[in-house]
């Protein structure tokens, strides 16, 4: 029903390992056949990384070096981590994809009974499109001529890809740019995959209700390198039942005290949450 798609550099292994532990522990009953580990790095990073880490899940995982795909990518890493995540998306022919960040970490089990209601539509809401990204908003106003006003939720990741209509997505899309479709993404600058994948759902589809619930059914917490000083409301909500993932932006883990930064080592110990 869901596969998982995450996208590393690098630098990231020593966190990519932890959330292999944390799928390994928590997405066993999510009807996965592929997790992807799309590597936004070079090639000799495949050679990094051990199936293993993934334990009983170990023989759904393909490492993927971004090379794979017939497409140039941009010296920036995180626009060219946004195109991967749509590219990772057009491989899964289960239903969904869930689209991870390499320091997505799972604090609690991943149900499918939560996550979909009766009708089979993912549980995430939505929110209202951020002011940081209106450059984005209006890119997506203009390239399909409707008004965005809210985004599918949570407002990052784990986010949902139903994947056939990602693969319709480029493909429209596609023809109405008139090239191709990674460049163009790229080369645009502050578009998000989110935002763009949410306003092709209002454009093609009139609203998201056929594949998504207006109901969220759990929370995340992620700490970019601007909510340091938010750290201990941000950890209490760390430690609530209805989150499901948890976070550290690696330069938010430079900032932290090494107190802070071993109350989040706790907090993954106490949540069963180590290397396999």
């Amino acid at each position: 029903m869901i596969d998982l798609v995450t996208v590393v550099f690098k630098d990231e292994l020593p966190v990519l390992k932890l959330q292999a532990a944390s799928i390994a522990r928590h997405c066993r009953n999510i009807g996965i056949k592929n997790i992807y580990v799309l590597i936004n790095d070079s090639n000799d990073v495949v050679r990094l990384i051990d199936t293993k880490w993934w334990g009983e899940l170990s023989s759904c995982v393909s490492v993927i070096p971004r090379s794979m795909f017939s497409t140039e990518f941009v010296d920036n890493g995180w626009v060219s981590q946004q195109i991967l995540k749509l590219l990772g998306a057009t491989l899964s022919y289960n239903t969904w994809s869930m689209v991870l960040d390499a320091k997505t970490i799972f604090v609690r089990e991943v149900n499918l009974q939560e996550m979909l209601d009766n009708s089979g539509r993912v549980r995430v809401g939505t929110l209202e499109t951020p002011p940081v990204f209106e450059h984005s908003r209006l890119i997506i106003n203009d390239l399909y001529g409707i008004e965005l006003q809210r985004q599918l939720g949570p407002g990052g990741v784990p986010f949902f890809f139903h994947n056939d209509t990602v693969r319709s997505m480029i493909s429209d899309t596609t023809k109405v740019v008139g090239e191709s479709f990674p460049w163009w993404f790229q080369s645009q600058g502050r578009l998000t995959e989110f935002m763009l994948y949410s306003g092709y759902l209002l454009y093609s589809l009139g609203s998201y209700e056929k594949f998504y619930s207006p109901q969220s059914s759990f929370a995340v917490v992620n700490v970019c390198h601007s909510e340091v000083a938010r750290w201990e409301p941000k950890l209490k909500e760390m430690y609530l039942p209805e989150t499901l993932t948890v976070s550290v932006h690696r330069n938010a883990w430079t900032q932290l005290s090494k107190q802070q930064q071993q109350q989040y080592r706790d907090l993954l110990i106490q949540k069963s949450i180590t290397e396999l």
